[in-house]
């Protein structure tokens, strides 16, 4: 998963929780990009199977909701070590914490969230 996929799915998850409707404008407008960027990502969404486009917005899947769930607490936990325990801008943590995970296997985010929640991940 890249952490420009990642940010959009994450955005569209934040978005439909608070409004019923997700357009591509409320999306462009959340990430500060281009309408045309988020064309091409949504196109890349709806081919990977992650997201659908509808006549009332964009919505994730079934396997884009899991991959929401899965990634979340990850995302948490990295934010906040990079906000709380090196004292990075609230908002670049936020950034930055989709950019790290963008590039780690499933498998070490799974155990990234698991950590989070309390448990030790060690093999």
């Amino acid at each position: 998963m890249t952490s420009s996929l990642l940010t959009y799915m994450m955005t569209i998850e934040s978005l439909a929780g608070k409004s019923a409707r997700v357009r591509s404008a409320d999306i462009a407008e959340a990430l500060g990009v281009a309408r045309a960027s988020v064309c091409k990502a949504l196109d890349r969404l709806t081919d990977g199977g992650y997201a659908l486009r509808c006549p009332e917005g964009v919505c994730l899947t079934e396997k884009g909701r899991r991959v929401t769930e899965i990634y979340a607490p990850a995302r948490m936990m990295v934010e906040e070590a990079l906000s709380e325990r090196l004292g990075v801008p609230a908002a670049r943590a936020e950034r930055e914490s989709v950019a790290v995970l963008g590039v780690l296997s499933e498998d070490t985010v799974v155990r990234i969230a698991r950590m989070r929640e309390g448990g030790k991940e060690r093999n």
